[in-house]
């Protein structure tokens, strides 16, 4: 689910899922760049995605060789952007964040550049998979402020990765082996800004898979809805759901 949120004249961002034979994936991009580059940025993104994704992944692969195929993918998509804007003046400076998650056989890979997230909640806890790649992060990282300044720090939107910038080693690339019961939410800042870790926790601990893209949206539109809002979510039913 997406929404433009309150603040915003456009929606910038732009997301794509498909469920194929043996492969299923989503991704989530949030665009950046001037009145029309940020709309180009994350659409161009999510467009490519989707067709490389289709046509190159497959079952049957290792865990290295998947990893190394999604990062090429990743900064074969960054390359694109860069070389659009490039030839068209309007579009200088264009970006996009990502982040997406692509179940094969019984393993999720999570990939990402810039602030969008992803999180997995299993047994009734969330925890993050990804780490922003942005100024706060690393001010956190170098404990020069703690978790709780940096979610009002004024440099809380600048991120130090986005796809249009950097080619390669871009990506950050983990994996997650999925249970019964897993689901992984994948976000745009616009979710978590105004809504925290401990409030999306207590969200998933009592609503149904199926409804938590519309309740998420909802709770940030409650927490003024400052950016464009885009939620993805992804789970396994449980033991008790198949029986």
């Amino acid at each position: 689910m997406t929404d433009v949120g309150l603040k915003r004249p456009s929606n910038q961002d732009a997301f794509c899922q498909a469920t194929l034979p043996d492969v299923q994936f989503a991704v989530v991009c949030d665009g950046m760049g001037g009145h029309q580059g940020g709309n180009v940025a994350s659409e161009l993104a999510v467009s490519a995605f989707h067709e490389m994704l289709s046509s190159r992944l497959h079952g049957g692969l290792r865990t290295k060789e998947w990893k190394n195929l999604i990062s090429g993918i990743i900064a074969r998509v960054s390359l694109l952007i860069a070389d659009t804007a490039a030839a068209t003046p309007d579009l200088a400076g264009m970006g996009s964040t990502v982040v997406m998650a692509v179940r094969i056989g019984e393993k999720m890979c999570i990939a990402h550049v810039g602030d969008s997230r992803c999180y997995l909640f299993r047994k009734g806890k969330l925890r993050r998979l990804t780490k922003d790649h942005s100024l706060v992060q690393e001010l956190i990282d170098r404990k020069e402020i703690s978790p709780e300044e940096g979610e009002n720090h004024p440099g809380r939107n600048v991120i130090t990765r986005a796809l249009g910038y950097q080619d390669e080693s871009l990506a950050d690339v983990v994996f997650s082996d999925v249970k019964k019961g897993d689901v992984y939410l994948l976000c745009t800042d616009g979710l978590t800004v105004p809504v925290s870790d401990s409030e999306l926790q207590e969200i998933l601990q009592i609503t149904p898979p199926d409804r938590l893209a519309e309740v998420l949206v909802d709770k940030a539109l409650a927490g003024g809805g400052p950016d464009n809002i885009t939620v993805g979510i992804l789970w396994e039913e449980s033991e008790a759901k198949n029986q």
